[in-house]
Parts: C-alpha cells; sequence; structure tokens
C-alpha cells in the first residue's frame, strides 16, 4: 500500500495496521535528508485551493489570489533596518485598504502581518466590498497537475478559506482591535462573518462538484480566543451545514483546531463527524490528553500534531516520548495519523523527524 493510500485511507476512516505520519509540504526543506526521510514513509501533506480564496488573503501564493470586480490590487517592497517589508493594497470604489507583512525567517517561510488592512471603522466597508465581489475562480487544472506531481508520496488537501470570526481576528484585523470592534459594533462585524462565512459556502459548493473528498479548512480555534457562545453561535452552524454536504459526498471534512478544546466540548460533540486536526497535545498549549479528548468526543477522529518544542529534547527523551505517543494513537478506536502540521525550527528536522520514523516504522 502506498504512503498516499494509508494517508487517505486515515482521513476516510479506513483502519491499517500502520499509523501514517504526515508532514505538511512547507515545513520539509528539499534535500539529502528529506528524501532519506521520505523513502522511511514520510508522508508529504500539500493543501491548495481548488477555487481560488476570498479577497484580501493574507498570503499571495499560487491559487489563492481571486480577482476582485471594480477593485485594484497592487503589491509594493520597501526596505527597513535591512527587513525586507511588502505593503499589499486594495483600492475601491468605497475606498482603500493596505497590509503590510515580513517574512518571519526563524519559522518555514511563514509571513508576519505587521499591518492588518483593518485599522479603522471605515475599512470593514472597504473589505465588506471585497468579499461580496471577489470573483471565485476554479483552479481544478492547477490542483490536477499538483496531485499528478506528488503521486503516491502524499496527499493534496482541498483548501477552504477560515470562516469568518477567525478570518476576522486573524488576518484582517487583528485579535486586540477585533475584540473592541466586535464588543462596540457587533452588528457591523456579524455582518462582514456571516458574508464571509456565505461565499465560503461557495467555495465549498464548487469543490464538492469536482469528487474531491478531502476538504480542509484551517481555522486555527483555541477556546480561550474563540470562547465557547462564540463558538456555539458562529461557528457550529457553518461546520453542521458544511459537514453535512461533505458527508453526502463520502468525503472528509478536516478542521484545523489547534489550541485549547476542553471549552468547545459541548458543542463539537454535537457536531457530524468530521478529522480534527492538529490537535495540540498540552505539553505545547493544548489543555486535553489525546486519551481524554478521544473519549469526549467519540463522533470525531483526532489527528494530532507532533510538539515542536518536542526537538530540543535529547535523542533518548524524544525516542521514549515518540513510543508513548504511538501507543497512546494505537489504542484509540478509530484510524489516525500523526502531523508534523506546525512549524519546527528548521535546525532540528534533520534529527527529529529520523527519530519519530523508526519509532513509528518499528
Amino acid at each position: 500500500m502506498s504512503i498516499r493510500e494509508r494517508m487517505t485511507n486515515a482521513y476516510l476512516g479506513k483502519r491499517d495496521e500502520i499509523i501514517p505520519v504526515g508532514i505538511y509540504s512547507r515545513y520539509l526543506p528539499r534535500g539529502n535528508c528529506e528524501r532519506s526521510i521520505r523513502n522511511s514513509g514520510l508522508g508529504i501533506i500539500k493543501y491548495y485551493p481548488m477555487v481560488s480564496l476570498l479577497s484580501p488573503p493574507w498570503h499571495i501564493l499560487p491559487g489563492f489570489l481571486s480577482e476582485v470586480k471594480g477593485a485594484e490590487f497592487a503589491v509594493k517592497t520597501r526596505w527597513e533596518k535591512g527587513v525586507e517589508l511588502q505593503e499589499r493594497s486594495y483600492t475601491t470604489p468605497v475606498g482603500n485598504v493596505s497590509q503590510i507583512i515580513k517574512r518571519d525567517l526563524q519559522a518555514a517561510g511563514s509571513e508576519q502581518i505587521i499591518k492588518h488592512y483593518i485599522t479603522t471603522l471605515e475599512d470593514y466597508k472597504v473589505v465588506q466590498y471585497l468579499i461580496e465581489n471577489t470573483v471565485l475562480r476554479s483552479n481544478l487544472d492547477d490542483f490536477k497537475r499538483l496531485e499528478e506531481t506528488l503521486g503516491e508520496d502524499g496527499v493534496v488537501l482541498c483548501r477552504l478559506d477560515r470562516s469568518g470570526y477567525q478570518k476576522l481576528m486573524i488576518e484582517l484585523v487583528g485579535p486586540e482591535r477585533f475584540f473592541l470592534d466586535y464588543f462596540d459594533y457587533p452588528e457591523l462585524i456579524e455582518e462582514l462573518i456571516n458574508t464571509i462565512d456565505r461565499r465560503c459556502d461557495e467555495q465549498l459548493d464548487k469543490v464538492l462538484t469536482t469528487g474531491r473528498k478531502l476538504i480542509w479548512q484551517p481555522d486555527n480555534i483555541s477556546g480561550d480566543m474563540t470562547p465557547p457562545d462564540i463558538f456555539e453561535r458562529l461557528h457550529l452552524p457553518v461546520y453542521h451545514n458544511r459537514q453535512s454536504k461533505i458527508q453526502e459526498a463520502e468525503g472528509c471534512y478536516i478542521v484545523h483546531i489547534d489550541g485549547k478544546i476542553s471549552s468547545l466540548l459541548p458543542s463539537l460533540e454535537r457536531l457530524g463527524s468530521c478529522v480534527i486536526e492538529s490537535f495540540s497535545l498540552p505539553c505545547i498549549g493544548g489543555d486535553l490528553e489525546l486519551s481524554e479528548v478521544s473519549k469526549k468526543l467519540e463522533n470525531h477522529r483526532i489527528f494530532p500534531n507532533f510538539p515542536s518544542n518536542w526537538t530540543r529534547l535529547s535523542e533518548q527523551e524524544l525516542r521514549q516520548n515518540c513510543e508513548i505517543l504511538k501507543k497512546g494513537l494505537e489504542d484509540l478506536e478509530y484510524p489516525t495519523m500523526l502531523q508534523v502540521s506546525e512549524d519546527i525550527p528548521e535546525y532540528s528536522y534533520k534529527f527529529t523527524l529520523p527519530i519519530i520514523m523508526n519509532v513509528f516504522n518499528a
């Protein structure tokens, strides 16, 4: 059985005797070590938008950027104290907004937002215009090429936009301003949240017409930033709708929930079956052990994330921790996968990944 088949089976809930290990493609530098580790069974997880993303996107990677009717998009680069800054701006009939980002050299290609698109109350109407007038285009041909190129070495997930609340908080406003604005102007904020979710539902409908099964939503939810009442009211209905559509298409709804989860359990328990991926163990910022959350969320399958702080352990300690984690995964009543789905220091992967694969191949 190929790596792709093992990983796909895990996503679709088909049990296998081997627990696959997958890594986000961007976290694995190419070269001799990478080739050796992949030959030992490490699977690549790529994600790509089958349908282009809503404007304005955080990243302007291939396939992400969409046309906006009546708007112009521009990118300017400047340097400050030797640091490259990129300003991305939209000009629209209702006003202009811009974002400034810098590349985080300590992480695997991550981009740090220095200035968010929304910094004033008037900016919300501009972003509302951008979302409403985004032209969603098919990336099916590019998606097929990615699948063909990757072949049996991993999977390509169909990437959706974040849900409205998460997209605003993380990408467009930033939590410091977002929480204050939401308290003062809830109707304004929720109008934009609902618009984002409605347009993302259009994305999903287009994706499902292609027959693809693995649908990935990188929501990055944590109960301390997305409290239970907000999750119950703004996330759960959206998730219910998408999960039912994906299940009807015999696919898998994969949601990136990588923070504290205990306060969200009552809501998640009522959601139809999905994969909660990049689950954080308590040692890296989560608040439930794998065995605890698996018992409390019987409808779902939990794919834990390899804790990046383990990269600082000795070889013996790392091996012991991986053996305990492997045993915990084997004890689950459903198929699962270990994922390297959060940044690990680039200097550590040559040491860390061979030990993981040695343990999981034993």
